[in-house]
């Protein structure tokens, strides 16, 4: 599933949207990343999330 998400990419200001990939399978877990439009920078939602709240 991709949902545009309302920030810019921090690599060259492009609109990023957000990715999910839910598996069929129990044993491993939901993934969701962040990409950008134009130059295809990547980065982890989690990770992201962590970084604004402990800023």
């Amino acid at each position: 599933m991709k949902i545009d998400i309302p920030l810019s990419c921090p690599s060259c200001g492009g609109k990023m949207y957000s990715i999910s990939y839910d598996s069929s399978f129990t044993i491993l877990k939901k993934r969701r990343w962040q990409a950008c439009k134009e130059c295809n920078f990547e980065r982890n939602s989690e990770e992201f999330k962590k970084s604004i709240c402990c800023a």
